[in-house]
């Protein structure tokens, strides 16, 4: 067996080659971060086959951030399995590769070969299933960003309209809906208001709203304007109309991005899918933020990385509200927390569990955060044993 360690940087990578005995190919050598220095790795190792007459090789690679990546995905689409280690776990290895407390490259690239010859009951390639949880990684956090922007600017257009007309939260029960933002799009000032025809603003109004609001609404919207404590400013009128050109910016991002999860969580062929409560956007959600579920040894591991522990505050018969430690991903509970809303109602299971804590007299809130703890445990299960929810009777 050949084993390939891989010493990842910005601009360049350190690599020793070495066989399972022990024995070493040459030095290591260094290869630029470019393709011409990918394809001198590859003739590297075609060497190292012919020099060791083996034609098996495992390649090991430190998790050292996007730095990886390109590396990562050339290799994989070439034919090779390749490992991503945690750099803590090369420690020892790199420790006993020197005497003296140095670190060097070489020496890293070498710790790598070491943990690969250490732990070969134990190699774990990086798979397809691995390489569409990664983009939903990119694509969830990114998702979360432009959420984050969008929330930024709802706010801010609120605070403008609050301003210019703030007679308009009356008109619409939800304003970030097509019909008033389309009418703001065109006319967010008291005297653009005032200038344009009844029969426009219907016209326009009946369209965007797909026919459920019409003459009705605009003889509303003309008897506030008339009335309207709000500020006639040329400014604020612009201030709303880029407001929502860029809420519609971002909510075609979003769209964009869900459609792209939805690819990539049908492609992982998880069964997560199979838990009520569970779509697209929590899965992915989920499958992105938990990662590979084999780094969590119990139950209790996964739930303090979601940081659901502990639950409640117990004093002798008295039980307080349910309280979580929030030390882990606030995007992973999030999640777990929306779908454990959702599996109350349509599983039997999860439902039975709710109507007993609530026979008990418990708190919404707190029956949900018991259902999260038995929800993740679930999770845990079928991405470990890759199997599909069934209902147990």
């Amino acid at each position: 067996m050949i084993l390939v360690g891989i010493d990842v940087a910005s601009n360049k990578h350190d690599i020793f080659i070495m066989n399972a005995l022990g024995e070493v190919f040459n030095k290591h050598f260094t290869i630029d971060n470019t393709r011409q220095g990918y394809k001198k790795l590859l003739e590297q190792i075609s060497l190292a086959k012919e020099f060791f007459k083996d034609s098996n090789v495992r390649i090991g690679l430190e998790s050292t951030g996007h730095y990886s990546r390109n590396i990562l995905y050339f290799l994989i689409l070439e034919g090779y399995d390749v490992m991503f280690i945690n750099p803590l776990l090369t420690n020892m290895d790199r420790k006993a590769s020197s005497v003296r407390k140095t670190k060097t490259d070489s020496i890293d690239a070498k710790a790598i070969c070491m943990f690969l010859i250490r732990n070969q009951n134990d190699f774990k390639p990086y798979t397809l299933s691995s390489y569409h949880i990664d983009e939903l990684k990119i694509l969830v956090r990114q998702r979360k960003s432009l959420k984050k922007q969008l929330n930024q600017i709802t706010n801010q257009l609120h605070a403008f309209l609050d301003q210019a007309f703030p007679e308009y939260h009356t008109v619409f029960k939800n304003i970030l809906s097509n019909a008033p933002l389309t009418l703001l799009s065109s006319y967010a000032s008291l005297s653009e208001l005032k200038r344009v025809r009844v029969n426009t603003l219907s016209e326009l109004l009946k369209k965007s709203s797909k026919g459920r609001h019409g003459l009705a609404k605009v003889e509303l919207i003309k008897t506030l304007v008339k009335d309207s404590i709000g500020i006639d400013s040329a400014s604020l009128s612009l201030s709303i109309k880029q407001s929502v050109q860029t809420i519609r910016t971002i909510e075609s991002q979003i769209d964009q991005i869900n459609q792209l999860l939805e690819h990539h969580i049908t492609e992982s062929k998880t069964t997560l899918l199979s838990i009520p409560g569970i779509g697209t956007q929590t899965g992915a959600i989920i499958l992105a933020e938990i990662g590979d579920i084999n780094r969590f040894k119990s139950d209790d591991a996964l739930l303090a990385y979601a940081g659901l522990d502990p639950s409640v505050y117990q004093s002798g018969n008295y039980e307080g509200s349910f309280k979580i430690s929030k030390r882990g991903s606030s995007i992973l509970r999030w999640a777990i927390f929306q779908a454990a809303k959702v599996a109350v109602i349509h599983d039997p299971v999860f439902n039975a569990y709710y109507e007993k804590k609530k026979s008990e007299g418990k708190h919404y809130l707190t029956i949900i955060g018991h259902v999260t703890k038995k929800l993740l445990r679930v999770i845990r299960s079928i991405l470990k044993n890759n199997s599909v929810y069934t209902v147990s009777h």
